[in-house]
Parts: structure tokens; sequence; C-alpha cells
């Protein structure tokens, strides 16, 4: 894999990591994959990617429920978009945090939305937190598995690419070849 916004990484690892960690208190699903894949690749170390990357999942969901909780009034797009979105969830939200956290973790866009609704809820900071620790300890290793196995099976076929490139290769030089002698003995038996 041959880029140059990687090849910046590569030669000062702690942006990367940095990088990484204020991405993830903003948008978890595809930057944790992203940073999974990598590290898979080489990019990163497992362990300080890791060691970075559930604080700031854990870290972005305290904010985004802080946000709700003290200063959403300073958003009213955002707490628009909090009330139309989970408000018919609230008792849910309420009852079952810890399904309701998990649930939204798989569910693309929906998760803020929740977060910020617990805490305009103004659920408990404690219940809160522990069921989405759980959550997350559901979550991330999911996500994490699928972008850190993904970058195994781009080997794989790349590799089966390249056979593919090879046999269509021969295959065409087969097929000119016996169509090329195919026409010279019909030229052949035609005189």
């Amino acid at each position: 894999m041959h880029s140059l916004f990687i090849s910046s990484l590569i030669f000062w690892k702690p942006l990367g990591y940095t990088l990484t960690f204020f991405a993830l208190m903003i948008e978890g699903d595809a930057t944790l994959f992203a940073a999974a894949f990598l590290t898979s690749e080489g990019f990163f170390d497992i362990g300080d990617m890791l060691v970075i990357a559930i604080p700031a999942v854990i870290i972005g969901d305290i904010v985004w429920y802080f946000l709700g909780r003290n200063g959403i009034s300073k958003f009213p797009k955002l707490k628009a978009w909090a009330d139309n979105f989970a408000k018919p969830v609230d008792r849910h939200l309420t009852d079952r945090t810890f399904q309701t956290l998990l649930i939204t973790k798989f569910t693309y866009g929906a998760h803020h939305a929740i977060l910020l609704r617990a805490g305009m809820s103004r659920i408990h900071f404690r219940k809160f937190i522990k069921n989405d620790i759980l959550a997350v300890s559901v979550w991330f290793p999911v996500i994490w598995s699928l972008g850190y196995f993904s970058s195994i099976s781009l080997v794989f076929i790349r590799r089966s690419l390249r056979f593919a490139e090879v046999s269509l290769l021969i295959g065409l030089v087969l097929f000119f070849g016996i169509r090329y002698l195919a026409r010279k003995r019909m030229q052949k038996d035609l005189r």
C-alpha cells in the first residue's frame, strides 16, 4: 500500500496515534476499522494502538454525553436532531441502557444521537458509564477484528488477482495462438 499520507504517518507515528485518538472521539466506526486495518498492515504497533483506541472511544462517548447534558442548548440544530431521532427511545434508553447503547453502537449514525439524548435525559453518569463500557467491550472487538482481518483477506485477494491476471494472460495467448493456427490451417485447406 503506497500513500503519501500513510508514508507521513510512518515517518512520524505519534501524529498517527494522535489523529486516531481524536478521530475516534468524533467518529468511531470508520476510524476504528481503518486503525485496525493499518495496524494489521504494520503501520502501527498493536499494543500502542489498543492503548490509544479503547480510552479514545470511551472518552468520546463521555464527551457526547456531557454535550447532551450541559451544552446542547448552544447547538439548537444538534438538539433538534437528537430530539427527533432519539426521543422515541427515551424509555428504552432509561430502562435498558446497555442494550440501547450496544445496539446503537452497531447502528451507523444513531449512536451519537443516543449519547446526546442520554445526557439530555439526565441518565445518572455512573449508570451511563458502566453500561457504555460494557457496550464498548462488545462493540470494540467486533469492529477491530473486521478491520484487522480484512487486511489478511486483501493479501489473499491480491494473490488471487495476480493468479487471475496470469491465468487470463495465458488464456489470451492460447486463444490467439489457437486462432492463428486454425486460420493458417483453414487457409491451407482452402488452397
